[in-house]
This record gives C-alpha cells, sequence and structure tokens, in this order.
C-alpha cells in the first residue's frame, strides 16, 4: 500500500523539521559546551587563567543559557507549525530570526576566545596560532553555524511566498506575495540585469577563494611537523638488577633438646606454588646507574639522538583523541600523567621535551607531512572506542607508514574495545604476545621479564601486531599510565620508575624505527 503525500504536507514539513533538528542539537550542546571547556580549563592552567580574566567564563555560560532557550522556542515552533495558522506561521518566523542572533552570538565567542589564544600565544594541538592557523581554526568552527543560518535564511524567505500563506491563511489568493516578488526579484537579476550579474560574479569570487578554497585546503593541514632530535648515540642496555626475596626462616618445635626428632608443622608457605608466586610478586627492577640511557640513539656517537633528526627539537607526547570514555585519563591538570612521563623521560635520556599536553583527533594524522608524523602516537580509556571507518584507514595508514601505536587499557571493559579496533585495523593479522627476549624489552632498558604488568586490566602479558618485521601496535594491557600520575596512583616507587623506563623503550624503539621506514622521505 503506498502513502501519498500531498505537496502542502512536503511544504508544511519543510517549514517545521529543520526546527525540531537544530533543537535536538542545541540540547546536546548545552551539555557537551559545559563540559567540553571544563576539560579544556583542566589540561591548560595557562588558558583556565586568561579565560578567567577575560571572562570567558561567562560567555560560554551565557552560550550555553542561549543555546538551551532556543532549543525549547525552535522545538515548540516545530511542533505548533504543524497547525497550519497564521500565529503558527509567526512562531515558525520568529523561531528563523532566533537563529540568526544565536549564530552570531556563536560567531563572536568564536572569535573572542581564537582572539585571546592568538594574542597570547597559547598552543593549540601543541603548536602556537600564526594568522593562518587562525584563519583555519574559525573556519572550522564558523562554517558550519554559517551554512545552518544561510539554510534557514531561504526557510525564512520561503515562509512569505504566496503558496505558504495561503496554506496557512487557509486562502486561495493569487498575486505574488513578499517573497515571491524577492525571488523573482533574484531570478531576473532585478532592474539593472548587468549590475546585478557583477555583482553575483564578485560574490561567488569571494566565496571561492574565501571559502572553497579555504575548505579544500584544510584537507592537507596545519599542524607543527614532529621532528626527532638529531644527534648520534648508541642503543645503550641498562642492565637489571633482580632483586629477590630473602628467604624466611622457619620455625623448629624441639620438645627435647637432646633428642633427634623434632616437630614440624607445615603451612602455606611450605607450598611450592605459594614460593613461585612469592619471588615472582618481589621482583624488583633496579637500572645499573652506570648504564643509564643518557645518550640513548643511533649512528654510534656520544651526543645522543638520530643522524635523521632535526637540531633542537623537543620529544612530544601526542594521544589519540575519540569518541570513548576516559579516552583522556590521567591527563588532567591534577594527575598529568603525560607531562609527567615527558619530564622524566627528559632526566633519564637528557633530550628536550614538550611542557604542554597534546591530544590530536585521530583524522589529522593525515595532515603530516611524509616522514615528519609523530613515531608513536598514545591510546587509552576505559570503555567504548568509537572510531569511524575513515578513522580507522587514517590511522592505519599511519602505521603501515611507519608509525607506532601506544595502546594501554585502562580498563577491563577497553581491553574487549581495544581488541576489536586493532581487528579492524589489521583484519589479516592479530595480536600476538610479545617476547621477553625482544628488542623492544632490551634497549635501552633491560626487562628480562617482559614488560611490568601492573593491574592486569586486559591480562599479564604485552600484546602487538607485526608488521614487515616492525611492531605497529604496542599494546600494555596493565595500564601503564597509573604509574605515571602524579603520586604513582600508590604502587612502589621502585615500580612506577619501571614504569617509566618501559615507556622510554617504547619511545626509542619508535623513533628508531620511525627514521628508518621513512628515510626515503627525507632524502
Amino acid at each position: 500500500m503506498s502513502v501519498r503525500v500531498s505537496r502542502s504536507q512536503l511544504l508544511v514539513l519543510l517549514l517545521t523539521a529543520p526546527p525540531g533538528l537544530l533543537a535536538a542539537f542545541l540540547a546536546r550542546y548545552t551539555i557537551l559546551l559545559p563540559l567540553d571547556y571544563g576539560s579544556l580549563l583542566e589540561r591548560d592552567p595557562i588558558a583556565q587563567h586568561l579565560f578567567g580574566a577575560e571572562g570567558v567564563h561567562g560567555l560560554i555560560h551565557t552560550l550555553s543559557v542561549s543555546a538551551a532557550v532556543s532549543a525549547c522556542f525552535l522545538l515548540a515552533a516545530c511542533i505548533l507549525g504543524l497547525r497550519r495558522s497564521l500565529a503558527c506561521l509567526s512562531l515558525l518566523r520568529t523561531a528563523y530570526v532566533l537563529t540568526y542572533f544565536l549564530t552570531l552570538l556563536y560567531a563572536y565567542a568564536v572569535f573572542r576566545i581564537t582572539g585571546l589564544l592568538f594574542a597570547h600565544e597559547i598552543k593549540l594541538e601543541g603548536a602556537a596560532l600564526d594568522p593562518v592557523r587562525l584563519f583555519f581554526l574559525r573556519y572550522r568552527y564558523l562554517a558550519p553555524a554559517a551554512v545552518v543560518a544561510a539554510f534557514f535564511a531561504l526557510l525564512h524567505l520561503l515562509s512569505w511566498r504566496r503558496a505558504v500563506l495561503n496554506l496557512y491563511r487557509h486562502e486561495h489568493e493569487e498575486s505574488p506575495a513578499t517573497g515571491d516578488a524577492v525571488v523573482e526579484n533574484l531570478r531576473l537579476h532585478g532592474p539593472d540585469p548587468q549590475y546585478r550579474k557583477s555583482v553575483y560574479a564578485s560574490a561567488l569570487s569571494h566565496l571561492l577563494v574565501l571559502v572553497i578554497i579555504p575548505w579544500l585546503l584544510q584537507f592537507y593541514g596545519c599542524v607543527e611537523p614532529y621532528r626527532v632530535p638529531k644527534g648520534s648515540g648508541n642503543p645503550v642496555v641498562a642492565l637489571v638488577q633482580i632483586v629477590k626475596p630473602k628467604p624466611k626462616k622457619k620455625k623448629r618445635y624441639i620438645l627435647n633438646p637432646n633428642s633427634a626428632i623434632y616437630f614440624h608443622t607445615p603451612d602455606l608457605d611450605d607450598s611450592e606454588v605459594f614460593k613461585q608466586v612469592d619471588e615472582v610478586t618481589q621482583l624488583t627492577y633496579k637500572a645499573d646507574p652506570n648504564a643509564r640511557a643518557g645518550k640513548m640513539g643511533t649512528g654510534g656517537g656520544k651526543t645522543g639522538g638520530w643522524p635523521e633528526g632535526m637540531e633542537n627539537h623537543k620529544v612530544r607526547f601526542i594521544r589519540l583523541q575519540y569518541s570513548g570514555e576516559n579516552w583522556d585519563d590521567g591527563m588532567n591538570v591534577a594527575v598529568r600523567a603525560d607531562v609527567n612521563f615527558l619530564e622524566e623521560f627528559k632526566k633519564l635520556t637528557g633530550f628536550n621535551v614538550a611542557t604542554y599536553s597534546e591530544a590530536h583527533p585521530i583524522h589529522l594524522l593525515r595532515k603530516y607531512p611524509k616522514g615528519f608524523a609523530p613515531p608513536f602516537v598514545y591510546l587509552t580509556g576505559s570503555g567504548s572506542i568509537n572510531v569511524s571507518d575513515n578513522d580507522v584507514r587514517v590511522l592505519r595508514d599511519y602505521l603501515l607508514d611507519g608509525g607506532l601505536l601506544f595502546a594501554d587499557c585502562g580498563g577491563p571493559a577497553w581491553d574487549w574495545h581495544f581488541r576489536n579496533l586493532a581487528q579492524r585495523l589489521f583484519p589479516d593479522k592479530g595480536l600476538i604476545m610479545i617476547s621477553d627476549d625482544d628488542p623492544i624489552f632490551q634497549m635501552p632498558y633491560t626487562f628480562p621479564n617482559g614488560a611490568p604488568p601492573l593491574w592486569h586490566h586486559g591480562g599479564w602479558r604485552a600484546l602487538g601486531v607485526k608488521h614487515q618485521g616492525r611492531w605497529v601496535i604496542f599494546y600494555h594491557p596493565g595500564d601503564i599510565n597509573d604509574a605515571w600520575k602524579t603520586g604513582n596512583s600508590g604502587i612502589d616507587p621502585r615500580l612506577a620508575r619501571g614504569a617509566f623506563q618501559m615507556g622510554v623503550n617504547i619511545v626509542y624503539y619508535a623513533f628508531t624505527h620511525y627514521l628508518e621506514a621513512t628515510s626515503k622521505y627525507r632524502k
């Protein structure tokens, strides 16, 4: 049975459905805006101080409240607009006008906040804003709003046409209405067609230069290329001393000191399994101070670094942003796991490091120049990992082109989701156990039993995916970044030091193999 929809029903649907959809979007925006803003302030104390002094907190609150009020009004206009009365048509027109004011308030907020970031040279996505990046940043946030405002302007014009007026007034007038006159004027180019055509040509030229071309150029990106420190070093092996527990003295019960017979009461400590567990859990790693990785790198020199690196560049720690629970776990101002790791990396290696936290959406990886992408990217979380097929392709291309995904399990639920992501990235491969004697556990620090297991959210052993003899995924199942957090999450400081040293090994492995895999791009 087919359902026929009349022309009048389609017209009403066209006028009322967009306000309803926009209301739903604004309701979501009302909830997420304060959360995203708060997360930004947690990650960047400099921005927190600046925005507080410049009144941005109040601006964000005003924008959030305005979005909430507008959502309620647009939803009411959507529902009542279906009644087809002149009062409901006026309500729809008011809703259209409301979108203009909301767009202007949003545009003001974007210009205000980005202007402060630019004026005070606040780093965003790892680099300070220059005029070009400022333009693209504003374009990225304002272009969607401009498209929505333009669409509602067309609806507003449509609401003044005779067909709509007859529909909502229940009349059958045939004389042109105001909207018809405007459309006709646009169609016939007005009383001076030649002048109007020149205006159209100028407008289209500006649209091409200011909107279309920048939109195309944004796919090539404006990111700060990642450069490995230049120099010459060695894969210094830091020997590890295994400190074993001292055996406990057993009590012996003797009834007669002159007798050769005594009574020995066995207990749980006599269990062979218990002895093995006790020994494993009490192993600690202690690096030989004469073998610290202060001059690590390749090339055989003494300065440390990599011959294909760049002078005076800092080691950066880039984590991937995605839709999912706790994707930035441990990276706020209070616990600052990534910044703590960079500071410890500097102490252990002597290299200069970034002093700020960096988070990139996955699609941003395709914007890096060939041979100057991050040698490794970090991924963590505690729940679902919602990644689009396009982002999976971008991440896979990055990994096949020399990169390493350093995945860190922040919770048991995340383990299943990450294994699923790994399968999407490499359907023809699978996560395999990394053997204890693998080079990633040997240089510059030696871990005879593999990666420190820590919290075991996803098992006891580190796993990975290998491509052409190189690890493209290193998966730590035990939440290694918990040991990097301020306070080390309460674990023994010696175990925390081992977690930092494991991170150094991963960075060393990533830098060395990335430069080898991408040398063709730097020739």
